[in-house]
């Protein structure tokens, strides 16, 4: 597919999420605006937003970027914004560097304007792995998150088929660092959690 290399519009390639979860496969997400500061102390560089609104959600990336970590935003969790391209519009005059959802028209705008896509999805029978195989042929995100995470890895080949440099991450129900070594040893590139014990890792 190319999409960890391709230019969007005139701007010049973000630096692929690959490289942000080899680092540090474990990425903090944050569910309530008080654990920002818990989050940014994690050694990795990426933490997800999945809370906010239009009073909170911009100190809350400008201080999330202000310690040298790139927040991606799930547009889908957060209340009184549409799912449309001035919400993400607004996200990145914020600072945001990308956006999560399950929808396709915001993924597309965010690549379209040099934001991170990430799609995220829910794997709830075989119908759902050949939509996500279809999304990903059409629609070329930076980064798939399967929910939940621990039948992720059941979706890896059909991924590596499409794309063999994807980065696949698994979010929801993960309890524990011996279910996220499963995970990684499966193939999967890392994991989101809202655990704080895992954040520390």
């Amino acid at each position: 597919m190319g999409n960890e290399s391709m230019k969007v519009g005139t701007q010049v390639a973000l630096m692929p999420l690959r490289v942000y979860c080899a680092e540090v496969p474990i990425i903090p997400a944050i569910r309530k605006p008080e654990l920002v500061d818990q989050a940014i102390a994690s050694r990795g560089r990426l933490i997800y937003l999945l809370t906010g609104d239009p009073e909170n959600v911009e100190s809350m990336i400008r201080k999330i970027v202000s310690a040298g970590k790139v927040p991606i935003v799930n547009l889908d969790l957060l209340n009184g914004f549409s799912r449309d391209k001035y919400a993400v519009n607004f996200l990145k005059r914020a600072g945001a560097g990308g956006i999560i959802s399950t929808h396709l028209d915001p993924l597309r705008h965010a690549l379209a304007i040099g934001l991170y896509g990430v799609q995220r999805t829910f794997l709830l029978d075989s119908g759902a792995m050949d939509t996500i195989a279809n999304q990903l042929r059409n629609t070329p995100v930076h980064a798939l998150e399967i929910l939940p995470a621990l039948v992720a890895p059941k979706m890896v080949d059909r991924v590596r088929a499409i794309s063999a440099d994807l980065p696949i991450v698994g979010g929801g129900l993960i309890s524990n660092m011996k279910e996220v070594e499963s995970l990684l040893a499966q193939g999967l590139s890392a994991v989101s959690t809202s655990n704080l014990e895992m954040w520390i890792r």
